[in-house]
């Protein structure tokens, strides 16, 4: 299950949710075991998360997707999924992670709707890298927001991907 301040405890990790609240460092670890898992604080709101390194050491097999859920009205709403893979580096494996957002468009009079809207802005999740991506298109840590407020973190569900 999810614990705060992972690196206290060790626990194996595929990846640490990370913001800052009141000048206070929040990290919230995802376990690296599959299943559905609420968030520890429920209802973590922040503006944007950082997706930094886990604790795992080896490279699980195949790939893992993260599914990170959002607090809307009517419960919570998929936000985005994260692929997470792990890169050979020197004494090991290191995980890296992609934004895989699937955003739903419609066509109307000519042109492409995005069909989640709020309050007349497509919700929308934008991600900003820090470094740059490996040839395969995965970063060592990205940050996500939402171009429509802040994001209020109601869990999130790991799964292995088929290998590629």
């Amino acid at each position: 299950m999810a614990a705060l301040l992972p690196g206290l405890f060790g626990m194996p990790s595929l990846l640490v949710l990370h913001h800052v609240h009141d000048g206070h460092a929040i990290n919230v670890a995802v376990a690296a075991e599959a299943g559905q898992f609420p968030a520890p604080t429920p209802y973590a709101t922040a503006t944007s998360w950082t997706i930094e390194p886990g604790a795992l050491r080896h490279a699980p097999q195949p790939d893992i997707e993260v599914k990170l859920y959002a607090v809307k009205r009517a419960g919570a709403a998929l936000l985005c999924e994260i692929s997470v893979r792990y890169f050979p580096v020197p004494g090991g494996y290191a995980p890296y992670y992609r934004l895989n957002e699937q955003l739903y468009f419609a066509h109307k009079n000519g042109r492409w709707i995005p069909l989640t809207v709020i309050d007349g802005l497509p919700s929308m999740v934008t991600f900003t890298p820090v470094g740059f991506a490996n040839a395969a298109g995965y970063y060592r840590e990205l940050t996500i927001s939402k171009t429509t407020g802040p994001i209020s973190l109601a869990g999130w569900a790991v799964t292995a991907l088929p290998p590629p």
